[in-house]
């Protein structure tokens, strides 16, 4: 009953985040009066479809509820019965531009309204870096730190949030000491700790430092309503961080997660209530956003990418080069799929 449980909320939450990102797409094709043949919730044979009365559209859930898609009309195509302007190669770049990039600023805007509700019925959490709970007889106790506590930096490098600190402690360069640039009562404090090394369980030796973040919380509607904006934003700024850690080689790729690491973190989450799964919920979606900004091909970012060429080169792109780079792109995109799936799997035992 447990994994069903979990199945179905991991389910319901890629459900909401592909659908919030597909519909970006959909609208902004409807008004730019795009012919869309299908909207699609999932990937695979159609369990469900139908068509509503005027529209051409198709609107299906498909069985593997994983993805989705919104089909539009284009040149790669030999449909009888469309008009050349319903075609969206044939759009301005502009409006062509606005079709693609919509799904993005959708999921950005998911969250925001995720995370929005979550302070207003829980209280708005300070993403600030405060230090928490320090423990006894561990490396920060040694030092001046203290609880209440801001952290500005890491070892000379800015950190806006927790997960900032995360990163910069758990992927950053391994040292004997770490300075961390503190502030409290309006002045700033360099303080030097040097952590204890613990293997974790991928064998590889984590620093630990014995102090924990702060949760402060507000209340109220601003409250909330700067929270969402600003809890979305600092997620695009760790979801970048990470993505710059990966292309440097600081994170390994055995550090992604798929659906199988998403399904151990719900499992592990779930009983602590619907607060963390809605803010699970925010930071996949701006994951998601964030990834799609990629510029390669089968991402949104990718087809981004060309459309900005075409503009500086003032002819469009062979759709046999554009349909060949997707092809290779979907080969790669499938070939890491499965590796990461692999890595969740092998997490598991």
């Amino acid at each position: 009953m447990n994994f069903i449980i979990t199945l179905l909320i991991l389910i319901i939450i890629l459900g909401i985040i592909v659908f919030i990102h597909e519909l970006g797409h959909f609208l902004a094709a409807k008004k730019m009066g795009v012919y869309v043949h299908e909207f699609a919730i999932g990937m695979g044979p159609k369990i469900f479809s139908f068509k509503r009365k005027n529209d051409e559209t198709r609107y299906s859930i498909r069985l593997l509820p994983l993805g989705g898609f919104t089909a539009l009309a284009s040149d790669n195509e030999s449909g009888e019965g469309l008009k050349k302007n319903q075609i969206l190669e044939n759009k301005t770049a502009f409006q062509r531009f606005l079709v693609l990039i919509m799904g993005i600023v959708f999921n950005m805007l998911l969250a925001i309204v995720l995370l929005f509700i979550n302070g207003l019925i829980y209280g708005s959490p300070k993403t600030d870096p405060y230090v928490g709970e320090i423990v006894e007889d561990s490396p920060a106790s040694k030092t001046d730190l203290s609880t209440g506590d801001l952290i500005l930096k890491v070892n000379g490098k800015s950190v806006k949030s927790w997960d900032d600190v995360l990163l910069e402690t758990r992927f950053g360069e391994k040292k004997e000491t770490y300075t961390f640039l503190i502030e409290r009562d309006n002045k700033q404090y360099e303080i030097n700790i040097s952590p204890d090394y613990k293997t974790d369980e991928d064998g590889e030796e984590v620093p630990s430092f014995g102090f924990a973040s702060m949760v402060k919380k507000d209340k109220g509607f601003i409250s909330a309503l700067k929270y969402g904006f600003e809890g979305t934003y600092k997620s695009i700024a760790s979801v970048f961080n990470i993505l710059g850690k990966l292309i440097t080689g600081k994170i390994g790729a055995n550090n992604l997660s798929g659906p199988i690491g998403v399904y151990t973190v719900i499992d592990n989450i779930k009983s602590k209530g619907l607060e963390n799964l809605i803010y699970l919920t925010a930071y996949l979606s701006v994951n998601v956003g964030v990834i799609n900004l990629i510029p390669i091909p089968v991402f949104d970012g990718g087809r981004i990418l060309i459309l900005l060429i075409e503009k500086i080169k003032g002819k469009k792109t062979n759709p046999k080069l554009e349909t060949w780079l997707n092809n290779i792109g979907a080969i790669l995109l499938i070939l890491l799929m499965v590796y990461v799936a692999i890595n969740d799997i092998l997490k598991l035992f």
